[in-house]
């Protein structure tokens, strides 16, 4: 039996969260189109024989801008040397970025084999994806091995396992079979809650939510959630809650019947949106919210 670490890395937005969803088959990161929608480490868990795959999906690396910033960053940076392997992954329909090189500087710090990954090549030609080839040889430098693959498709991801076994280092493994990820339910129901509004605001809204469960309780046929939603501004809590409380009451219908779906369970939501004026920079929030930041 072998098993073994493996890092999804990248810049925020290339499609790290929707490549670990489709290699797991299962939901395990929550997805949109938003920058910065990945948080915290999340790992999804693949058996194949006697191999262990573990995924771990990464905040995007980026330069941060407020305190919530430095804790994706540093969760993202932390998690290269303590895997067996970096995937790094770069969106192949847009030109190599500043942020790509970025994240390559960081990447060639840690002492941990790597793996470029090219996304999106349904948008290339072939001949597109061997100018994409040499454009990551004169801006990124020299990696041995790249793979080509469409994770929204899940076309060429049969690769990475392939190449990913040779890595595997340890004789156990660190799952059981059954486990796809190790991911507490009520953290699934807090991603749950935050996609769900991802999906329905723009603007400044995305990065500004936060959310909390303050109360749960079971009984035999259905389980309740109180949960806080927190934001920066006023403005923006009338927007959550919309006209007459329609989005809230959209945001929580469609929570709850995904939710329900997990745990076997009917659900109960209660959702209520409150002004936590300027969260991402206030560390005793973050610090009471799980976002904790190590540098300060």
């Amino acid at each position: 039996m072998k098993s073994g670490f493996i890092a999804i890395v990248g810049r925020p937005n290339v499609g790290k969260s929707t490549l670990m969803n489709k290699l797991v088959k299962e939901k395990v990161a929550i997805v949109s189109d938003k920058a910065g929608t990945t948080r915290d480490q999340i790992r999804g868990i693949v058996n194949i024989q006697d191999n262990q795959y573990i995924f771990v999906d990464t905040p995007g690396i980026h330069k941060p801008k407020h305190l919530l910033g430095e804790h994706m960053t540093e969760v993202a940076l932390e998690t290269l040397n303590d895997v067996d392997l970096i995937m790094f992954m770069l969106d192949g329909s847009v030109e190599i970025s500043t942020g790509d090189i970025f994240v390559s500087e960081h990447i060639k710090e840690a002492n941990t084999p790597v793996i470029v990954i090219i996304n999106k090549i349904d948008k290339l030609s072939d001949e597109e994806i061997e100018e994409k080839k040499l454009e990551i040889k004169e801006k990124l430098g020299d990696y041995e091995n790249i793979i080509t693959l469409t994770a929204e498709y899940a076309i060429g991801i049969h690769k990475i396992f392939e190449v990913a076994e040779p890595y595997l280092s340890n004789d156990i493994w660190f799952y059981p079979e059954d486990y796809y990820t190790d991911l507490p339910v009520n953290k699934i129901v807090v991603e749950t809650i935050r996609e769900k509004i991802l999906h329905h605001t723009k603007d400044e809204i995305p990065h500004s939510v936060a959310v909390e469960i303050i109360n749960v309780e079971t009984k035999p046929n259905i389980r309740k959630y109180d949960v806080n939603i927190y934001v920066e501004r006023d403005s923006q809590k009338g927007i959550i809650i919309g006209k007459d409380g329609a989005l809230l009451k959209k945001i929580g219908i469609e929570a709850r019947r995904e939710i329900e779906a997990l745990i076997d369970l009917k659900v109960n939501l209660k959702l209520w949106v409150k002004v936590k004026k300027k969260w991402r920079k206030n560390k005793q929030f973050l610090d009471e919210m799980g976002y904790k930041i190590k540098k300060k």
